[in-house]
């Protein structure tokens, strides 16, 4: 009876271990699939708006400007992108006071990174 009650109290620290080894392995790990669902996500996006034409532009753009409907048209995507690094959504409003451009950059940038991760993975394998 002694030997189970020390069984069961070393078990339970034991598990506990195994348990918070597994959920940060989980987590890392969905963090990871979202992230490339998210680059996905926006990549379609940068897609569907360089598909579509304006119509009658109200001003002369360059080809690196957007109007405000492709801009609102990413936001969504874009802000997906940024919260799969683990930034909340909150933390992207406060550091980007909701500017588009803001936005569009920052996701830009974490789209570049992934990219750039991505082919020195694909590199390193090869």
């Amino acid at each position: 009876m002694k030997m189970r009650k020390t069984f069961l109290l070393l078990s339970i620290p034991l598990l506990t271990i195994f348990s918070c080894t597994n959920e940060s392995t989980a987590s890392t790990t969905a963090t990871q699939i979202t992230q490339s669902d998210a680059v996905s996500k926006f990549n379609a996006a940068i897609k569907k708006v360089a598909m579509i034409k304006d119509p009658n532009p109200t001003l002369p753009r360059t080809s690196a400007e957007l109007s405000d409907e492709k801009k609102d048209m990413l936001i969504p995507s874009a802000k997906e992108l940024i919260a799969s690094t683990g930034v909340t959504f909150a933390e992207i409003e406060k550091q980007t006071e909701n500017d588009r451009e803001k936005i569009l950059k920052w996701a830009v940038k974490v789209y570049g990174d992934y990219n750039k991760q991505m082919n020195q993975n694909y590199k390193s394998q090869n």
